[in-house]
């Protein structure tokens, strides 16, 4: 359903979510992980601070259908060291999660960055999860092939993984994505769109320059 929706990923490299999915679900070696990119980092991106503020439930959701698709028992997100609140709220909506058993036998992990822009990139946050300095690794191999830990590992974007609930449920095509708006116009915020509007098509809809 995923790869029929044409999802791709959200975080900037567009590579498309279900091809990823499949290629960690393909290796025999085990185990395997799945990790949610929430190292927002880019100057003037909040929307997956927005996400996890306003629902860290469809954030666990999405990641534990992704961990069921790619056959891992153990998820990580790794949150921007900056967002105290989106912190106490994963990790409130977490153990409500695991104290229901919604989550199965899913075990997810928060780790908190230090703050490092780097961590943003996929291979350095393995090695900040892994207790290293948060560099990135030359690839091949890629971290389908050997990530955390040296195993088959899936990394997605929060706003990537939100999408997923609403494509299972409703077979929806992923064809909207979230766009941050700062700086000298009217309305500063999040704005949800289809895909393909200019530059100036977001000015207009967050009422123009002041």
């Amino acid at each position: 359903a995923v790869t029929e929706s044409g999802l791709v990923g959200r975080g900037g490299a567009m590579f498309p979510t279900g091809r990823k999915w499949a290629a960690v679900r393909s290796q025999a070696a085990t185990p395997h992980y799945l990790v949610c990119n929430a190292d927002e980092s880019e100057p003037g991106t909040f929307k997956d601070r927005v996400l996890i503020e306003n629902d860290p439930y469809q954030v666990l959701e999405g990641t534990a259908i992704a961990s069921l698709a790619v056959g891992a028992e153990t998820a990580y997100i790794y949150l921007r060291g900056e967002y105290p609140r989106a912190e106490a709220t994963l990790r409130d909506a977490i153990a409500r999660c695991h104290d229901r058993g919604l989550l199965g036998a899913l075990q997810i992990d928060l780790y908190r960055g230090a703050g490092a822009y780097i961590c943003g990139e996929e291979t350095a946050i393995f090695n900040s999860i892994e207790g290293y300095r948060g560099e990135p690794r030359n690839k091949p191999p890629f971290p389908f092939e050997s990530g955390l830990f040296g195993a088959p590992t899936a990394v997605n974007n929060v706003e990537t993984l939100c999408n997923v609930p609403h494509i299972v449920l409703d077979g929806v095509r992923a064809d909207r994505r979230l766009f941050c708006l700062s700086g000298a116009i009217r309305t500063p915020g999040v704005y949800e769109v289809e895909l393909g509007p200019t530059l100036r098509d977001l000015i207009d809809l967050a009422g123009g320059m002041r």
